[in-house]
C-alpha cells in the first residue's frame, strides 16, 4: 500500500546550495541518515533470516521484525528517497501528490547534473543511482510537469544537451512536449550553432521532438534519425 512521507524536507536543497559549507553540512547529514537507514536494513534482513529458521520464536522474531522493517521505513523516509519513491511510486490519480514531491524529485535530478560527485558518493545511496533518475524521468514524462518544476526541468535539459553523455541521459528528450509553451525552445536552438557537432545534432534531434510531441522519442529514434541524416 502507498503511503506517504512524513518529515521536513526543506534542508534538501541544501545538497545543491551555492555556499560549499552549507552543501557539505547537508551532504554530511543526508549521508548519516542514510547509514542508519542501511543499518535498520541489515537489521531487519538479519531477523527475517531467524524468523523463517525458527521454530520456537515465531511470535518475538514476527514482533522484531514488525518492529526492524518499520524503523527502516522511517528512516529512509528521513532522506531524499522518501519523497523520491512517493513521487515515483505515487498512483496515477493522486495529482496533488504528484506536484507535491515533484520539487524533490526534480532536486534529486539537479544534484546529479551540478554535483555528480556527492550525488555518486557510495555514502550517497542505497539503491540503484541510474535506476532511480530513470524512474524520476520516466515518471515526468508519463504524467507531465508540474509549473513549479518546468524552469528547472527546462536547465536540465540544456545540460544534458551540452554536456557529455550521462547514463539515461536519453529519457530527458521526451520531456520536451511539456516544455512547448516556454521560452525553452529558443535555447534549444542556440544549441545548434555550438561548436560541438554532437550538440548541434542532439539540438536538432530535440528540435525535432518538439514538432512531434506525439511521438515519443527514444534511443532507437534517434539512432534512425541520424542515419536518415548521414
Amino acid at each position: 500500500m502507498f503511503a506517504e512521507p512524513q518529515g521536513d524536507y526543506s534542508w534538501l536543497f541544501d545538497l545543491v546550495a551555492a555556499d560549499p559549507i552549507v552543501r557539505h553540512q547537508a551532504l554530511a547529514r543526508h549521508q548519516a541518515l542514510l547509514a542508519a537507514a542501511s543499518d535498520a536494513l541489515h537489521l531487519s534482513n538479519g531477523l527475517w533470516a531467524a524468523h523463517y529458521r525458527s521454530r520456537s520464536s515465531q511470535t518475538r522474531l514476527a514482533a522484531a521484525l514488525d518492529r526492524a522493517r518499520a524503523d527502516f521505513r522511517w528512516r529512509e523516509d528521513q532522506t531524499i528517497y522518501g519523497p523520491v519513491h512517493a513521487f515515483r511510486d505515487a498512483p496515477d490519480d493522486d495529482r496533488v501528490g504528484h506536484a507535491r514531491w515533484a520539487p524533490i524529485a526534480a532536486l534529486y535530478l539537479r544534484w546529479e547534473t551540478e554535483y555528480p560527485d556527492d550525488w555518486g558518493a557510495p555514502g550517497s545511496w542505497m539503491w540503484s543511482r541510474w535506476g532511480t533518475k530513470e524512474g524520476l524521468l520516466r515518471q515526468f514524462n508519463r504524467r507531465g510537469l508540474p509549473e513549479a518544476v518546468k524552469p528547472q526541468i527546462a536547465e536540465l535539459i540544456l545540460a544534458a544537451l551540452s554536456r557529455p553523455y550521462r547514463c539515461k541521459d536519453w529519457l530527458y528528450a521526451g520531456l520536451v512536449r511539456h516544455l512547448h509553451d516556454s521560452p525553452f525552445l529558443p535555447e534549444v536552438e542556440m544549441l545548434t550553432l555550438a561548436d560541438d557537432p554532437l550538440v548541434q545534432l542532439r539540438a536538432q534531434f530535440v528540435l525535432q521532438v518538439a514538432v512531434h510531441p506525439e511521438q515519443t522519442p527514444t534511443r532507437t529514434s534517434w539512432r534512425r534519425w541520424l542515419a536518415a541524416r548521414a
